[in-house]
């Protein structure tokens, strides 16, 4: 590790990057004073890779000062070729977080960065930019989804940091919100964070006790993330439009300001800013010649379900005039989905668009796109004109791979979900209260007729895989390849892996082999 002189040496001869930090803004034109002690106990983080910038997050803890940090951008990772330095400023109304975002960077290139006190360095981190727009490379992605702490052990974080992958795109749950299980049931305990968050500090507490998962912390340390929420970032199953939280929602504990303080929060300790209006979510992401990446909010627009609690054996109202993206993002959607020139259009999605039934051909929800099929219905009108448009999804805690159909009986594109990092499945939530013929939760299992039930019942679906993990996603001109990475458990820790599958999808057609 360098020196402080030598620190200060090196970011002396940075280069044409520039540092833009907005919370600084806020604190007036007084030099500000390095912060002295404090620890980076959530390690570091980067985010929003661009061909030209980036955004970098770290948290200053064991401090309640209000003061600066310095953040160093570099070439190499003994930072001899520095790039872009600065010094950006905290306090407690931040919550001591620290972000920024770096531009004039070179597209396709890697970056190492750290920040520091007066006497405290993190650790150092890494990022890829985005490939430039004219570039042909092949591009490859991990996606994650639903990491609940009490749970399990991120065991699938520890694979991921192994991998080789430009960047991760994280489509929602990263934390539990309403969420902790107890000593038994669950394998670690909430000791620094309360089983139901609510204020800021609450969920403040809640991303400080996952992020303390050093395996996580590996992960953002090598890779930057695409973020995007779900419904666990504030409550099971809320709406973002309808202001008592819509009809599957805890009414008993779902408040406005409850929603206020998690989306506060997000866009707090998340290596992302607003695009382009107050907390929005949704936007573009270029990858060169070969993807385009979509990312879509399908939380915070969007009407109250249409039926209720499920499951039910129909919903005649899911085809009725309710909102699942919102008037403002799908007037976005639409037209750039048309308008993209990518090879492969990918849509991050936070909630299966393949129809859900369960083991008795009911509807086992109207929280997915199920329950808005007006919405679902122009989405897919548009990806069939589009052409080779991937759906990659988060939610359901299960890796599913399904041949997506519109209302006429027609494969429109393939849909990969991924399995949940350690949320519990349906399986082990059946295994936890003992249903017969599912195990138990350290050894969970599915009755052969119950699962070839619900394949049955879901003509879309081509394979289901009940196991923890993570999607691994490889795209070049002609193929989508989509790989489910699994681990052997999540209720012991261990770096092993588990069996793994690839699907293929062919330029032209959306079907999977």
């Amino acid at each position: 590790m360098q020196t402080r002189r030598q620190f200060v040496r090196a970011a002396g001869a940075a280069g044409a990057g520039l540092i833009v930090a907005p919370q600084t803004l806020a604190f007036g034109a007084r030099s500000p004073s390095l912060l002295r002690g404090g620890s980076f106990d959530q390690g570091v983080l980067s985010g929003d890779p661009t061909p030209s910038s980036i955004v970098l997050w770290t948290h200053v803890g064991d401090t309640e000062r209000s003061g600066a940090v310095r953040l160093e951008v570099a070439r190499d990772k003994g930072f001899r070729h520095v790039v872009a330095h600065d010094t950006v400023r905290t306090n407690s109304d931040l919550g001591h977080a620290v972000k920024a975002r770096v531009k004039g960077l070179k597209a396709g290139e890697r970056y190492y960065y750290r920040f520091e006190t007066a006497t405290k360095h993190s650790p150092v981190g890494r990022f890829e930019t985005a490939r430039p727009a004219d570039s042909n490379e092949p591009v490859r992605f991990a996606m994650i989804s639903c990491q609940e702490y009490t749970f399990g052990f991120f065991n699938a974080h520890a694979l991921l940091a192994r991998e080789h992958v430009d960047f991760v795109v994280n489509t929602g749950d990263y934390i539990y919100g309403d969420v902790a299980w107890p000593k038994g049931l669950g394998v670690r305990l909430s000791t620094s964070a309360p089983q139901d968050a609510h204020s800021v500090d609450d969920y403040r507490a809640k991303y400080a006790l996952t992020r303390s998962d050093h395996d996580l912390q590996k992960v953002h340390a090598n890779f930057a993330f695409i973020d995007l929420w779900d419904d666990h970032e504030v409550q099971n199953n809320y709406v973002g439009a309808d202001p008592a939280g819509g009809s599957e929602v805890n009414k008993q504990t779902f408040s406005l300001a409850r929603k206020r303080n998690a989306y506060k929060v997000w866009f707090e300790v998340m290596p992302t800013y607003s695009y382009g209006g107050k907390q929005r979510l949704y936007h573009k992401a270029a990858f060169g010649r070969n993807m385009d990446l979509f990312v879509l909010d399908e939380r915070q627009y969007r009407d109250s379900q249409p039926c209720g609690n499920g499951p039910f054996p129909s919903c005649p109202d899911a085809s009725g005039d309710v909102n699942f993206l919102g008037d403002a993002q799908m007037a976005w959607f639409l037209p750039a989905l048309k308008a993209s020139k990518a090879r492969w259009k990918v849509i991050a999605n936070e909630l299966q668009i393949s129809g859900r039934h369960n083991e008795k051909g009911e509807l086992d929800d109207t929280d997915s796109w199920q329950g808005y099929l007006r919405d679902r219905e122009a989405v897919l009108a548009a990806s069939k004109a589009a052409g080779d448009v991937v759906f990659v999804t988060g939610d359901v805690h299960e890796f599913r791979t399904a041949e997506v159909r519109n209302a006429a009986g027609q494969v429109v594109a393939p849909e990969f979900t991924g399995g949940s990092i350690t949320a519990a499945s349906d399986v082990e939530l059946q295994s936890v209260v003992h249903s017969p013929g599912y195990g138990t939760p350290d050894n969970p299992t599915e009755p052969a007729d119950a699962h070839a039930a619900r394949l049955a019942n879901n003509p879309e679906w081509k394979a289901i895989d009940g196991r923890h993990g993570y999607l691994l996603c490889e795209v070049t001109g002609q193929e989508f390849k989509a790989t489910w990475k699994t681990v052997p458990t999540i209720r012991r820790k261990t770096t092993s892996a588990g069996p793994s599958r690839t699907f293929t999808v062919h330029h032209g057609a959306p079907q999977v082999s």
